[in-house]
């Protein structure tokens, strides 16, 4: 085996047990079981992104200066210890406390990975292999991911009487995320560069590039609108359960996490003959219109319970949005990071990555305050409605002003691998 391949495998297993999130699908209830209401969960999750926010940029130069390996190790042992804390604290103030862990784990997770593997296939020359080895990587991310779903509904529906032993799947979600750091211990270290004026210099020209400014406000749009449906998916379920019982069983949810997943990790597999076929233009602006469209289908399923007239058969269409959703889910990491990795210097690479994440993470924790406090107080479908609504229009705005020739493809595809 060459050491290219060993690498790449050893990159492909770290992505299968990156977020095992065997407990996901259950947070929201094993939050409730501890008086956290919907209000509530939307302030935990806020602090999880507001940790992010706080960690992006530090943990971002912290990977430039040593290199992507030790962050590859540190960000699964950070996400390990949050788990365990929701789990050993299970009140308002412990989830708290869990989730800013969590914030932190995924700052320093949110660009090593992508700079790790495009700077060992540049090592070797075969950098033009990256939108392939990406997607085939996020491929592998997302049916780690939707396998875990399915373990932690087999563990909270036989791990009790009643169906909800939930504390079961955070312990499995733990040892799993852990896994992960174990893993990376086996990946051959990249070296990292000095922090110095040269390297603020560079970091602020990339920046300041019309291109990447106008990606910074297309990702805000863009995860806005992708992390509002998967926090919401529990309380949708818990909502429609009244109509459609099947959706409050422990197991059947962990299947339908585990089915989400396994339709978006084929699409991110496909992305380059996707941009092949379609071009990139076509796919970033499909990507936010079908989020927004979704989101209207499930507010009219909310509004017509809230009436008495919502059925079986509608609960199930608001259900089947939830995989309209994973289209966009399953094809945006590889496109966005392809978008960076082909117009940023190395020298910065993890640092732009970070400031594009920190953006969109500051903004979406204020929107999920919102959002969750609306639907408490509002109730679901307005919220939905007013949702769809700014979405749409926010995602037309930005890609109108784009700059010309921003998503003209640049880098080659490497075809004997799509």
């Amino acid at each position: 085996m060459s050491t290219l391949e060993r690498e790449l495998r050893l990159l492909r297993a770290f992505a299968v047990v990156t977020y095992p999130f065997a407990c996901v699908p259950f947070l929201y209830l094993w939050f409730g079981r501890y008086g956290v209401d919907q209000a509530g969960f939307g302030e935990v999750i806020a602090v999880y992104y507001l940790a992010m926010f706080a960690a992006e940029i530090p943990t971002g130069i912290l990977a430039d200066r040593i290199g992507p390996k030790p962050m590859l190790v540190i960000g699964p042992l950070l996400l390990s210890l949050g788990f365990a804390l929701l789990l050993a604290l299970p009140s308002y103030g412990g989830f708290l406390a869990g989730e800013a862990l969590l914030g932190c784990g995924h700052a320093v997770l949110s660009g090593p990975p992508a700079v790790m593997l495009y700077e060992t296939l540049k090592q070797h020359g075969q950098e033009h292999r990256y939108l392939a080895e990406e997607a085939r990587v996020n491929a592998r991310r997302l049916y780690g991911t939707g396998a875990s779903f399915l373990l932690g509904g087999l563990l909270a529906r036989c791990g009790n009487a009643t169906g909800d032993a939930f504390a079961p799947t955070i312990v499995a979600t733990a040892v799993l995320t852990a896994l992960a750091g174990l893993i990376a211990t086996r990946l051959t270290a990249r070296p990292g560069r000095p922090f110095g004026r040269d390297f603020v210099r560079r970091a602020t020209t990339d920046l300041r590039r019309p291109a990447v400014l106008w990606l910074l406000g297309y990702w805000v749009v863009l995860f806005a609108l992708l992390r509002y449906p998967f926090h919401n998916y529990q309380p949708y379920l818990a909502a429609t359960a009244t109509i459609e019982p099947l959706l409050g069983d422990a197991l059947f949810v962990g299947l339908l996490f585990a089915a989400l997943n396994l339709v978006a990790a084929p699409l991110s597999a496909q992305v380059p003959r996707l941009v092949q076929r379609y071009g990139r233009v076509a796919l970033f602006f499909a990507m936010p219109m079908a989020l927004a469209g979704s989101y209207l289908v499930m507010g009219y399923e909310r509004h017509a319970a809230d009436l008495g007239e919502s059925t079986r058969a509608l609960a199930w269409l608001g259900v089947a949005m939830f995989f309209v959703q994973q289209v966009p889910f399953g094809l945006h990491t590889a496109l966005i990071q392809e978008f960076v990795n082909h117009r940023i210097g190395s020298t910065a690479r993890t640092t732009v990555l970070s400031v594009l994440s920190l953006g969109a993470r500051l903004v979406y924790a204020g929107c999920n305050v919102a959002l969750f406090r609306s639907q408490q107080r509002n109730g679901m479908a307005i919220t939905l409605f007013a949702a769809g609504g700014i979405g749409l229009l926010a995602a037309l705005l930005i890609l109108w002003l784009r700059p010309r020739g921003t998503l003209r493809g640049e880098g080659v595809i490497d075809r004997e691998l799509v």
